[in-house]
């Protein structure tokens, strides 16, 4: 089941989803990215440590990408 979110654009207020998820690899860390799309169609491609996620799917995301 997707995981819902806020929209990451500010000022749209519609609820969003997480449609797919990968990792870059960086020299400091690596960098996981995520795929969203709100009900209004808006799409955006912004880093995890950005979204409005809770700390609970936070973790339950991160154990998710490791397995």
């Amino acid at each position: 089941m997707p995981e819902r979110i806020p929209c990451p654009d500010p000022a749209c207020a519609a609820p969003a989803q997480i449609v797919d998820r990968w990792t870059f690899e960086s020299t400091a860390a690596p960098i996981e990215q995520v795929k969203t799309r709100c009900a209004h169609g808006h799409w955006f491609t912004p880093t995890v440590d950005t979204l409005a996620i809770q700390p609970a799917a936070r973790q339950l995301a991160a154990s998710a990408a490791s397995a």
